[in-house]
């Protein structure tokens, strides 16, 4: 193609468009999963849901709702945003890049920003939650586990409002500083994030290690796999924060495609955990105690040469020659004897 056709821009400029675009791509795919684990999680809470654990699964409906609707508005209003930087404002002075650093006040990307805003208070709020139930039971005083975890969700929230303050406002405060509220507000979050990532593995880790001497490898496997680790512990989340961060502080043009797809892959994180918990696979407060009082259908218990099982209700005890003895419960209230 003819290099007349490129737009007089810099290298830079055309790769952070090319980023922003991308991301929009990015952002609408994940909100199609998005829709896809919504509609899931609805319909198992809402099946599963009678008089007796309604209060258990009316909170997690209302939840997913909510969380659903400010995806919903927040993809809305990326799409109409990039539609006017690249179509209906697309002769703006410097391009759809100088459009966006310019026009990110206008109602439509306010729109936006509140909806990520309030995304990400519930998705972090989710995983704070998480943790608070997969160390319920621990020796160690729950203050104390928490203690942290919940202090830099407080700032975490501190510092949105003050980037949130920044993006849609033009108080001169904000337009005086140098300081750019979007690196410690989502440096916050995601640094909350690694660290539940870390104690909830570690967590299952020791219960995984504690079942599996117990019960053999084979127990708890729904609770304990790594699959289970990943989602309980939004670790999707933190991996993508991770790249968009490194990029972001680098000034990487590519940083476009990671933040606006960064809500979405949240929200995929926290429909995840939510579905888990729906399918009943979730870590609850007496998980353990269930996984660790739960036994075959047959058991035996060896006794030397000697084995002793209990099957269908009937008890067998056989030594290693052959011999068989055979009891069974008749419905009668009699027993009987088979040798």
């Amino acid at each position: 193609m003819s290099s007349s056709w490129t737009p007089d821009e810099s290298s830079e400029t055309l790769l952070a468009e090319k980023g922003w675009l991308q991301g929009t791509v990015v952002s609408a795919v994940a909100y199609g999963i998005d829709v896809a684990l919504y509609f899931m999680c609805f319909h198992l809470l809402l099946r599963q849901m009678n008089r007796t654990n309604y209060k258990k699964h009316l909170p997690l409906l209302i939840y997913i709702s909510t969380t659903f609707i400010l995806s919903t508005l927040f993809m809305a209003a990326l799409a109409n945003f990039t539609q006017l930087a690249f179509i209906q404002y697309r002769d703006y002075p410097g391009g759809p890049n100088a459009f966006e650093n310019t026009m990110f006040g206008i109602p439509v990307d306010n729109l936006g920003n509140v909806c990520g805003f309030l995304t990400m208070i519930l998705s972090d709020g989710l995983v704070v939650w998480r943790c608070m139930v997969i160390y319920r039971g621990c020796m160690v005083p729950m203050w104390i586990i928490m203690l942290f975890p919940c202090l830099m969700f407080a700032a975490s929230i501190a510092m949105g409002i003050m980037w949130l303050l920044q993006v849609t406002t033009n108080s001169p405060y904000f337009s005086s500083t140098n300081i750019n509220y979007t690196v410690p507000y989502l440096s916050l979050s995601l640094a909350l994030n690694i660290i539940i990532t870390i104690v909830i593995v570690l967590r299952l880790l020791t219960y995984r290690y504690r079942i599996s001497r117990a019960l053999g490898s084979s127990y708890g496997t729904q609770y304990t796999s790594i699959a289970a680790m990943i989602i309980e512990s939004a670790a999707l989340y933190s991996a993508f924060s991770v790249a968009f961060l490194t990029l972001f502080n680098l000034n990487n043009p590519i940083s476009e495609t990671f933040i606006e797809a960064l809500t979405q892959v949240q929200i995929i994180a926290m429909l995840l955990i939510v579905f888990r918990v729906a399918q009943g696979k979730g870590w609850s407060q007496d998980t353990m105690s269930r996984v660790m009082t739960s036994r075959p259908s047959v058991q035996a218990i060896r006794m030397g040469d000697l084995g002793y099982g209990l099957r269908d209700g009937s008890k067998t005890l056989a030594d290693s020659s052959g011999f068989v003895a055979h009891e069974i419960d008749k419905s009668g209230g009699r027993d009987s004897t088979e040798v």
